[in-house]
């Protein structure tokens, strides 16, 4: 993947990202190439799948989910609380990278080999996702507040590279 492809994958993530239903913004696109994989026709119905360019993507976002118990009525128990980074049961969303890997499972999209690119840089727990999906490398634009997720992408040999793009 050139600079050019990955700096665009990089905006689609920032762009995606105002989708999120949660305040906390983030965008996620998941990358692969595409090797004529079968893929369940769900993923069709889905208008931010693509196959394209020699590439199959999927993007996703921070997404509150129906009945959720923590986010009601446009308040964030995180910001009640002043959360930052802990208190990882009372996260309202699914957030961007778990969203990706359940969406791959559900439509058949291969996880091992593929590249994310985000719009902050994985929580501890999406993090044990990421390497338990097979997950590649990683490419992000900042840093969560919680650095916890980088320290065991590393210590599995992810390779995570904060990029500005332009």
């Amino acid at each position: 993947m050139n600079v050019t492809q990955i700096n665009d994958f990089l905006k689609k993530a920032a762009f995606i990202a105002e989708n999120s239903t949660c305040g906390y913004k983030v965008g996620c696109v998941g990358v692969i190439k595409d090797e004529g994989q079968k893929i369940s026709p769900l993923a069709l119905k889905d208008p931010h799948f693509r196959r394209k360019n020699g590439f199959i993507y999927l993007k996703t976002w921070n997404e509150t989910l129906k009945g959720e118990i923590f986010c009601q009525n446009g308040r964030c128990i995180r910001e009640i609380e002043n959360l930052k980074g802990k208190e990882f049961q009372k996260v309202c969303s699914i957030h961007a990278e778990a969203n990706l890997i359940a969406k791959c499972a559900k439509y058949s999209i291969p996880t091992s080999k593929m590249t994310i690119f985000l719009t902050n840089s994985p929580c501890y727990i999406c993090a044990k996702s990421i390497i338990q999906a097979g997950i590649k490398k990683i490419y992000y634009i900042s840093k969560h507040t919680d650095e916890t997720g980088l320290k065991i992408l590393k210590e599995n040999s992810i390779p995570c590279e904060q990029l500005d793009f332009y």
